[in-house]
């Protein structure tokens, strides 16, 4: 009696355990940004920090994110490096330009990941969503 029983609950724990995995990995891979973000440049086409509209402020920067966590800003005879990083459990993108420039330091940020495709992703502020948003398209 007890060998079916014992049987019965290790099938329906590997079924489980095999279900939850699956879940979860196809629940991260739908809002995971690297595979977007690694692949060309990608411009700033909306930034909006305390509801006012941020956007122009990165007219002529590009931005580059490298596989490895290097990101570059290129634009208006300058050249920033910084970090980037994803979390895939939390669906946050974090941004640390090493600037001094207060425009690209308004990127610097743990952005919720709202939306990712191959032509643009959306961000909010993690830490209150209404006071800000970040979208950026590829060029």
């Amino acid at each position: 009696m007890k060998k079916p029983l014992l049987l019965f609950a290790i099938k329906c724990s590997f079924i489980l355990y095999f279900a939850a995995c699956t879940g979860i990995d196809k629940y991260t891979a739908a809002v995971s940004a690297t595979p977007h973000v690694t692949k060309g440049a990608w411009k700033v086409n909306l930034l909006t920090e305390s509801k006012t509209d941020q956007t122009a402020c990165f007219k002529g920067y590009a931005l580059t994110f490298d596989a490895t966590g290097k990101l570059t800003a290129v634009g208006n005879g300058k050249i920033i490096t910084g970090n980037w990083a994803e979390d895939n459990i939390l669906k946050r993108l974090t941004i640390n330009l090493d600037t001094k420039d207060p425009a690209l330091a308004m990127l610097n940020n743990y952005w919720s990941i709202s939306d990712a495709s191959t032509a643009e992703l959306n961000l909010k502020n993690a830490e209150n969503f209404a006071f800000g948003r970040l979208q950026i398209t590829s060029l």
